[in-house]
C-alpha cells in the first residue's frame, strides 16, 4: 500500500510562485490576451509558420490591439 503525503511551504518562506495571484479566464479577456494571440496567430499562418518571427507577429498584433484602444 502507498502513502502520500502533502508536503507545505512553510510560513515566513518566499520562492517564485508565493503571493502570485493566479491568472483568470477574465483576465485573459480583460487585458485582450486572447484577441492579441488569435490575431498573432494569423500572422504566422499567413508566413507560413516560418521559424524565427514568432516574436514580431505577437508585438505586431499587441501594437494593432493597443492602437484600437480595446
Amino acid at each position: 500500500m502507498q502513502s502520500t503525503t502533502t508536503k507545505s511551504r512553510p510560513s515566513g518562506k518566499t520562492g517564485p510562485n508565493v503571493n502570485m495571484t493566479p491568472i483568470t479566464a477574465a483576465d485573459i479577456v480583460d487585458d485582450g490576451f486572447a484577441h492579441i494571440a488569435t490575431a498573432a496567430y494569423y500572422r504566422a499562418e499567413s508566413r507560413g509558420f516560418a521559424y524565427g518571427q514568432e516574436l514580431d507577429d505577437w508585438l505586431q498584433a499587441e501594437a494593432e490591439f493597443k492602437q484600437k484602444g480595446s
